[in-house]
């Protein structure tokens, strides 16, 4: 197993030394066998693959060798969350398309951004940069390629770091917080790229601030170290309109399958 492992990492001696450790181990066999059930393959080059990978094990190091590893590994979760949401949130098709994720049914996340990726790689400060260190002047089959590598690297780091969640123990089986922390950085994505977009909010105009207040709080109640953080977090707004998602107990993401 760590043969492979160590060729896919990028150090086989590295991988070895740390196999004793049953969080690196099953982080790292998890990670191994994420990127081989997703298309990353096709959007970057071995050189990247082996930049990508080392980064990556050099992360579930520092996991597994901190001084609290479940506090480092939700910074890590957290920080992949945010980003991997901005290009999630992108590739959700709009009814009637199937949208494997799920998310599109729940509140605030609509399936609408997907249609304007062009304007909105112009008007969204980050997006424009990372296209335009692509290239000059994107083209819509460029803008949607980006997107695409973007979401897998994230992806996979996230889904990663996920694991190493798991390894650690660090989830309730009743009302675990991944998807719904998922959730709540999409919806807060869509809201910033519906302002960019001059779109009227996913909300009413009275919930839509507020929504994105509340979906805010979740990266910090995850971050303040809270044994249940999607337990607090519903607490905390139980008597407000904020809209809740409701997801079937699993842990596991669907991933947004690309389009043409």
């Amino acid at each position: 197993m760590f043969g492979w492992l160590g060729k896919l990492f990028g150090s086989r001696t590295a991988v070895q030394k740390n196999r004793a450790n049953p969080v690196m181990r099953a982080t790292v066999q998890e990670s191994a066998e994420i990127y081989a059930r997703i298309p990353l393959t096709e959007f970057i080059s071995e050189e990247e693959r082996s930049e990508l990978s080392r980064r990556l094990y050099l992360d579930i190091y520092s996991i597994c060798n901190s001084a609290d590893p479940v506090s480092t590994c939700r910074e890590r979760l957290a920080t992949a969350m945010l980003k991997m949401a901005s290009y999630q949130v992108l590739m959700i098709p709009p009814p009637p398309e199937d949208d494997p994720t799920g998310l599109r049914s729940q509140p605030g996340i609509t399936g609408e951004l997907k249609a304007h990726l062009v304007q909105l790689s112009q008007r969204n400060g980050n997006l424009r940069s990372e296209i335009h260190e692509k290239t000059e002047v994107p083209d819509s089959a460029l803008i949607w390629q980006v997107v695409q590598q973007s979401y897998w690297t994230t992806y996979w780091f996230v889904e990663t770091f996920n694991a190493a969640r798991m390894a650690l123990d660090d989830f309730n089986s009743a009302s675990d917080w991944y998807k719904p922390f998922m959730h709540a950085a999409c919806a807060n994505y869509e809201h910033i790229y519906r302002r960019d977009l001059e779109m009227p909010p996913a909300f009413t105009d009275e919930l839509a601030q507020p929504a994105a207040n509340a979906y805010s709080l979740y990266t910090d109640i995850i971050l303040s170290g809270a044994p249940n953080p999607d337990m607090e977090w519903r607490d905390y707004h139980k008597d407000s309109n904020i809209p809740v998602p409701v997801f079937v107990v699993d842990n596991s993401v669907s991933a947004a399958q690309p389009t043409e």
